[in-house]
């Protein structure tokens, strides 16, 4: 598809009767694993890149210590090994120990257990939410899924072109602050279309078709500057709050009617997170296996909002190199926004 064909309204969709409604199965094709991602074009990037003023770049990701023990994910271990001529041996051996061979070490070697690819920054992959009426995106059966050759929706298939293009940053906790609107993004603020536009408008941006959106809510942050025992509490599964978009259809509209590539967030997940109610994952729901969007989450966007709003310019390459890993689920984004 090139940037001149126009795209279908989420009124429009679906575009193919045996499609279940508000999905967009089959308008890349009967056998498309990549979704909005097409919207991803040489064009497009070849604009992106054209776009960059100052060379200033910006990692987006946060440290894998910090990975949340969230659910049932357990943070991961980094273990180095030292290795001799021979192999490793244990670090602090003591010569005379009538067990120990101790070699000196030439060089190091690491491994990092228990590291899920989902527990930190993130990119929820087309495999990752299975909607509860209609199954995987396009239709793809459950058999398909698997990490096997000829496995489908794993995130090697957009390691091989890589998420490049044009990235827009939404600052709604300066959107927050410049309205003299109370906010703090610990809590489960719910934000609106209207909000979104209203911030939009107020940094005097336009979002394009194609666009990574980035929403910039200031949980991360505050996660990063928060006490062990502070992210223990932010992350307990049963009752952790965190700001969002709201779980709305007006919401999903409004997502799909933009035509963004992708929409990544400094929070938990792309929705407002409040467990002490009847929470779900309704944009998930929605966006992952209806569109076929993938969905960051947690990533580092503080530096670059700040930088955003002292040079009013809130528009910059983003380049994201997900794992080249056959049929994985998600992946760290492994993501940088150059300006």
């Amino acid at each position: 598809m090139t940037t001149h064909e126009r795209l279908p309204s989420y009124r429009e969709l679906p575009v193919v009767e045996d499609a279940p409604p508000g999905s967009a199965w089959r308008l890349w094709g009967p056998d498309d694993q990549l979704g909005t991602l097409n919207l991803l074009s040489d064009e497009r990037t070849l604009r992106a890149v054209q776009g960059v003023r100052r060379g200033s770049v910006f990692p987006l990701n946060l440290p894998l210590d910090l990975n949340p023990a969230f659910a049932w994910r357990v943070p991961p271990t980094h273990t180095t090994l030292h290795v001799g001529p021979d192999g490793p041996f244990t670090v602090g051996a003591e010569p005379g120990d009538r067990d120990s061979v101790v070699r000196p070490f030439r060089y190091r070697d690491d491994a990092v257990d228990s590291l899920w690819l989902q527990g930190g920054s993130q990119w929820d992959g087309l495999a990752h939410v299975r909607h509860a009426s209609f199954g995987n995106y396009n239709g793809v059966p459950d058999s398909d899924v698997h990490d096997a050759p000829g496995g489908r929706l794993g995130v090697d298939q957009w390691s091989r072109r890589a998420i490049v293009g044009r990235g827009v940053l939404i600052d709604l906790q300066r959107h927050m602050e410049r309205t003299g609107r109370h906010y703090d993004p610990l809590d489960a603020h719910s934000f609106s279309v209207a909000d979104l536009d209203d911030a939009a408008a107020a940094q005097g941006i336009t979002i394009e078709t194609g666009d990574v959106l980035l929403i910039h809510f200031g949980w991360a942050q505050r996660y990063v500057e928060a006490s062990d025992a502070e992210r223990a509490t932010m992350m307990t599964w049963g009752s952790v709050t965190a700001p969002g978009l709201e779980q709305s259809l007006e919401m999903v509209e409004h997502l799909w009617d933009l035509h963004v590539a992708a929409v990544a967030t400094d929070t938990v997940g792309v929705e407002v997170m409040d467990q002490r109610g009847d929470f779900e994952f309704f944009l998930h729901e929605h966006l992952v296996p209806l569109f076929g969007m993938p969905i960051g989450e947690m990533w580092m966007l503080d530096a670059l909002a700040a930088d955003c709003a002292a040079d009013g310019v809130y528009d910059l390459l983003l380049v994201s190199v997900p794992l080249n890993l056959r049929g994985g689920v998600g992946s760290p984004p492994q993501a940088v926004a150059i300006k």
